[in-house]
C-alpha cells in the first residue's frame, strides 16, 4: 500500500453503546474508516466507511474482499508495467 495508515486516536478503544474491544484506522486522503469490532460471542466484525456509506463484514468476508482488491491492483500494475517504456528499457539490459 503507498499510502499510511495510522490508529485514530480521536475514537474511543471502546464502542460506548456496546462495550466491545475496538481498534480505528483512517485513510485521511480516501476519507475511510476501517474499524475492527470484537465480539465475545462470535468472530470479530471489520466496519469499513467510504466518506458516508458505511458497510460491516465478518472478518474472513473482509479479507477475501481485501484480499481482492490487492489482486486485481497488483494485474492493473503489471499490465502497466508491460505497457510502458519502463518494462521495455528492463528487458532491453537483460
Amino acid at each position: 500500500m503507498n499510502h499510511a495508515t495510522k490508529i485514530d486516536g480521536r475514537w474511543p478503544q471502546k464502542r460506548a453503546e456496546t462495550g466491545l474491544p475496538a481498534v480505528v484506522y483512517r485513510l485521511e486522503k480516501q476519507d475511510m474508516t476501517v474499524t475492527l469490532l470484537s465480539r465475545a460471542e462470535s468472530e470479530p466484525v471489520i466496519e469499513l466507511a467510504l466518506g458516508t456509506e458505511a458497510r460491516s463484514f465478518p472478518l474472513s468476508e473482509f479479507i477475501h474482499f481485501w484480499l481482492t482488491i490487492v489482486e486485481v491492483g497488483f494485474k492493473r500494475d503489471i499490465a502497466k508495467l508491460e505497457s510502458g517504456e519502463v518494462f521495455r528499457r528492463i528487458r532491453r539490459k537483460r
